[in-house]
């Protein structure tokens, strides 16, 4: 018998089916897992496997370690219901949790989702690895948010996965009593998971594409730069979202850190780590949830301005570490996974985070207006002495007026400056060495949400997320049916899927002519010509999205090493 035939015999006898229901013993494990069966957006059967633990509970002393593979089990693990979620203040949460769902500490997890019967003979299927968003500190992988049954009719398999939150996954003491960026090494230690058992579910683990949107786009960004994920990997999509957005990481953990030690204790007044860290061991997770440490950084980003605890530049020397090398200087060197690469924003992503009427949105922009200093985000690194200059030109891109009286302006600016001109730097800097797709969501359907938004003069209307609404079920995608949708919405569904499909099966969201996408054939990004596909009613071809050349112009002008954002 050849080794081929030794290693489909191994997969075959790992999986069996008791009562309809599929069980899999995992690779190296004497435990065993049972999932279920659901229907797919078009009926079809496929199987699912929610909640599998892929690391060690990090609860009592285990609370802000690095994530270690879950040990071993007796028997078999019912996994067919998502019942955790990481914890998370539900108060400020963009999306609730579920009554059904508990907030906890012990909520690294993930799920499976197959149209294969695990253990047959089919061939192996290419597989999405789902970072989901909630900006670090809000959000789930569980089916309930992310309903995965629309890929599952282009036959994807698709893993979503919880990772810890706010100050449980992102405070650090920047060194190795509290290691840095423990929600993205939850992360690297699901796709370790799903490198080693996606072929028990009828996966191939070399045709893994990883995706996410906003906190999960940046964490894919994340992914795209680690020197530990370079080989494992085979492609990218980026949904609004990019490392290279100033709010994306942050420079001065040890800073909040600290400050939460004493808003936990008045008294507390070492600054030494391992004292830190006693004290966080003995505060219940509630009140280390709900402390009030606030920005007093900057904060005039409102999108933002609550966002401390995020992924920082970790020191080489941490053996587990992700991040180690300035973002925006990465993507100059080349030094990232040099692999095809999709991404894109939604025309006007800030009118999901200010909804308000034009006058109140320029009460919050008229903090530009006092102060244009504070329009150039600190860690874009301009020396003093040009930043007054800077930012007038900075400004002058947006309006010859003021934000407080052109409220739309404002809008733009935020939209461009956290999410916009990111992932488009991302992308030009990334296909000087690897292929790169850029689009532009610019469809407002009923499907996509946000339809009460109040008119703005200058802004475009399609919000952050809408595009989920297109490509996944659950709370952060469409809710209902798409037949209850309008036929435009659902032609647009169809759309995206074929896209976003086509990308994870060929790295090419158009491989060949097709009827269905207007028999377009998506151009590559070049250095300097930045050509993207606008997603509308129709699709088109454009070029120089944005204000990505003007603001390009500013910042290369000013921003000096080291180069860490855009």
């Amino acid at each position: 018998m050849n080794l081929w035939l030794i290693f489909l015999s191994c997969i075959y006898a790992a999986v069996s089916l008791e009562h309809d229901d599929p069980v899999v013993q995992l690779w190296k494990k004497q435990g065993k897992i049972r999932g279920h069966i659901l229907k797919s957006g078009n009926g079809r059967d496929y199987y699912a496997f929610q909640e599998i633990p892929y690391a060690t509970p990090p609860i009592g002393q285990n609370r802000f370690k690095e994530p270690e593979e879950h040990v071993d089990w007796n028997g078999v693990l019912n996994t067919t219901v998502n019942r955790r979620v990481c914890m998370q203040n539900n108060a400020v949460a963009l999306t609730p949790v579920p009554d059904t769902m508990e907030i906890t500490e012990d909520c690294l997890y993930l799920n499976v989702y197959t149209p294969v019967k695990p253990g047959s003979k089919d061939k192996t299927l290419p597989v999405l690895f789902w970072i989901h968003a909630g900006g670090y500190f809000y959000g789930s992988g569980a089916y309930q948010y992310y309903d995965p049954k629309y890929f599952i009719d282009y036959n994807i398999v698709v893993v979503t996965m919880n990772y810890r939150l706010g100050p449980f996954g992102f405070l650090t003491t920047a060194d190795e009593v509290i290691p840095g960026n423990l929600g993205l090494k939850d992360q690297v230690l699901a796709f370790e998971w799903v490198i080693q058992n996606i072929h028990l579910f009828g996966g191939d683990p070399k045709t893994i594409t990883v995706m996410g949107e906003s906190a999960g786009s940046t964490s894919a960004g994340y992914f795209h730069l680690s020197r530990r994920l370079k080989g494992l990997v085979r492609g990218f999509i980026l949904e609004s979202g990019s490392p290279l957005s100033p709010l994306a990481s942050q420079d001065d953990p040890r800073h909040f850190a600290f400050k939460m030690g004493r808003v936990l204790d008045p008294n507390f007044n070492s600054n030494d780590s391992k004292d830190l860290l006693d004290i966080l061991l003995r505060t219940p997770a509630s009140d280390i949830l709900t402390a009030d440490v606030p920005n007093d950084r900057y904060s005039a980003n409102i999108i933002g301005s609550i966002g401390i605890w995020v992924p920082i530049i970790e020191n080489k020397s941490c053996s587990k570490a992700i991040v180690t090398v300035p973002m925006h200087e990465s993507l100059l060197l080349g030094d990232f996974n040099r692999v095809p690469l999709m991404t894109g924003f939604s025309s006007e992503e800030s009118r999901f985070f200010l909804r308000g009427a034009p006058e109140q949105l320029g009460s919050l922009g008229s903090i530009y207006d006092k102060n244009i200093s504070l329009i150039i985000h600190p860690r874009l690194n301009v020396a003093p002495e040009y930043l007054e200059i800077a930012s007038t030109e900075y400004k002058s891109i947006y309006t010859t007026t003021s934000f407080q009286t052109d409220p739309g302006a404002y809008l733009k600016y935020l939209s461009e400056e956290t999410f916009t001109t990111p992932n488009i730097r991302h992308a030009e800097l990334a296909s000087k060495f690897s292929p790169v797709f850029v689009y532009q969501f610019s469809y407002k359907g009923k499907m996509g949400g946000l339809t009460n938004l109040l008119p703005i003069t200058g802004a475009d209307i399609v919000g952050h997320t809408e595009e989920l609404k297109y490509i996944f079920g659950g709370a952060e995608g469409s809710s209902g049916d798409p037949e209850d949708y309008p036929k435009s919405d659902q032609h647009i569904m169809k759309r995206m899927l074929t896209l976003w499909t086509n990308f994870i099966k060929y790295q090419n969201p158009t491989p060949k002519h097709d009827d269905l996408l207007d028999n377009i054939i998506w151009p590559l990004v070049e250095p300097g010509k930045i050509q993207y596909l606008n997603i509308n009613g129709t699709l088109e071809i454009r070029s120089n999205p944005k204000h990505y050349d003007e603001v390009k112009k500013v910042f290369e002008n000013y921003i000096k090493p080291p180069l860490v954002v855009f």
